[in-house]
């Protein structure tokens, strides 16, 4: 149910309301439940980030990449903010590119979060990034029963490590646009798409 937000005539004061006392309370804890989504999704994405001796892999459904601690805890997150029909879509300013899990191979049992988390971890120990740090700005949310639509702002912090070519940051700026869905009394993501619009290098000592 969507709550609408309604002028009420009261003693001579036009004072704003939102329906009843309880469907408020229920509207403003499914918003404050999806508005985390982008959050947890942050931290799992970090921890990933963390995970520098977790190896690359080609096979997105391999999980040589649990050696790491960091690695662990990362998919650990994504499988708490992620629906089963998990689906990530990769655009830069609007040119939509890869899709993760990949619909053309995807399959009854795909296991999206641990697809997606090995996607995560291939394009962070690929240019040796040692750390990142995702924050999330501007969250806005609508909600319809039980499904919604969330969209966060994007800075995105990469840090090389001593064993990469380049020095400093990268830093990355975009936004998420989430589908969610209530399942079973949980709010999760069943769709994310990240736009990208800038990536600045920023060297040590600049």
């Amino acid at each position: 149910m969507r709550v609408i937000a309604m002028l009420v005539w009261a003693g001579g004061l036009v004072v704003w309301g939102a329906g009843p006392a309880a469907a408020q309370e229920v509207d403003a804890r499914a918003r404050q439940e999806v508005e985390r989504l982008p959050v947890c999704y942050a931290r799992g994405t970090d921890a990933i980030g963390r995970a520098s001796t977790a190896p690359a892999t080609k096979d997105l459904n391999a999980t040589t990449a649990m050696v790491d601690p960091n690695f662990r805890a990362g998919l650990e997150y994504y499988r708490r903010c992620f629906a089963p029909s998990f689906t990530f879509t990769l655009s830069n300013r609007g040119k939509v590119g890869t899709q993760v899990p990949d619909p053309a191979t995807r399959k009854a049992d795909t296991d999206a979060a641990l697809q997606w988390a090995n996607y995560v971890n291939n394009a962070f120990r690929g240019p040796g990034y040692v750390y990142t740090q995702h924050h999330m700005g501007s969250i806005w949310s609508d909600i319809d029963g039980d499904e919604g639509t969330v969209q966060s702002y994007l800075i995105a912090t990469h840090v090389y490590g001593p064993e990469s070519k380049r020095t400093g940051v990268s830093v990355v700026y975009g936004t998420y646009t989430d589908k969610v869905v209530r399942v079973n009394g949980r709010w999760l993501i069943a769709e994310r798409t990240l736009d990208t619009f800038s990536s600045v290098p920023i060297a040590a000592g600049q």
